[in-house]
């Protein structure tokens, strides 16, 4: 947890690049504050025009996906347990991670984007979160320790390049007798084909969740895995 004088000068570095606003979050009766970029879409456009952006930088880590909601409203329903420990992957800005974090769970929560993590742990000092962890994960050189009881992320299956290193991050990371949670747009071939590589070692069960939003509903898929035993 940052001290209040390391999250004053975190909070005026990350103000140096991005408009930065504190928006009130809620899933069930839960409510947080979450640290984002203020008017997001200008700071794409303008970047995008200034050919700043690509495909390969650009943030998709400062937007909430609907994704997150589903984990977030899944996790927010389930009873903390004290000696259960949680690894989010991918995280973003954290939104699952933090949400599980107020609701009692101990969660570290990763990503692979510095100015992700700073966000995540402003978010944490803010709610005074006392039972999240940030920390740096690279999927292709993995330098955690510690193994969990459930492994959880969102919208992390879409780039087929990283299917093998996130199935290794399972192997290397998931307690005994652990799960996995994973929600998922529908959108594209990324699912399928990892769930292709990963049946051989994982009992897949899987559900579509609706999500009501103003636009219409959406639907999410949401993932439940469990190790097979070795034969």
């Amino acid at each position: 947890m940052l001290t209040d004088a390391a999250a004053q000068r975190l909070f005026e570095d990350l103000s140096q690049r991005y408009r930065l606003e504190w928006a009130e979050v809620q899933v069930g009766r839960l409510k947080l504050e979450l640290l984002q970029m203020a008017d997001l879409e200008s700071f794409l456009v303008t970047n995008i025009e200034a050919q700043q952006l690509s495909l390969e930088n650009f943030p998709y880590w400062a937007m909430v996906w609907d994704a997150a909601l589903v984990l977030a409203d899944f996790l927010v329903k389930q009873t903390p347990q004290p000696d259960r420990r949680m690894l989010e992957l991918g995280a973003g800005l954290g939104f699952a991670g933090l949400c599980a974090a107020a609701r009692g769970h101990r969660v570290t929560i990763t990503d692979n984007s510095a100015d992700a993590l700073d966000f995540a742990r402003l978010s944490a000092w803010r709610n005074k979160l006392t039972t999240a962890e940030v920390a740096y994960l690279d999927w292709q050189s993995p330098t955690l320790t510690t193994s969990f009881d459930w492994i959880v992320g969102s919208d992390i299956l879409y780039e087929p390049q990283a299917f093998a290193p996130l199935l290794a991050i399972f192997s290397r990371y998931l307690a005994p007798g652990g799960r996995i949670y994973l929600t998922q747009g529908i959108r594209g071939s990324g699912p399928q084909a990892f769930f292709d590589l990963a049946r051989p070692l994982f009992s897949i069960r899987f559900q579509e969740k609706k999500l009501r939003q103003a636009e219409g509903d959406k639907k999410i898929l949401f993932f439940e895995l469990t190790p097979k035993k070795a034969s």
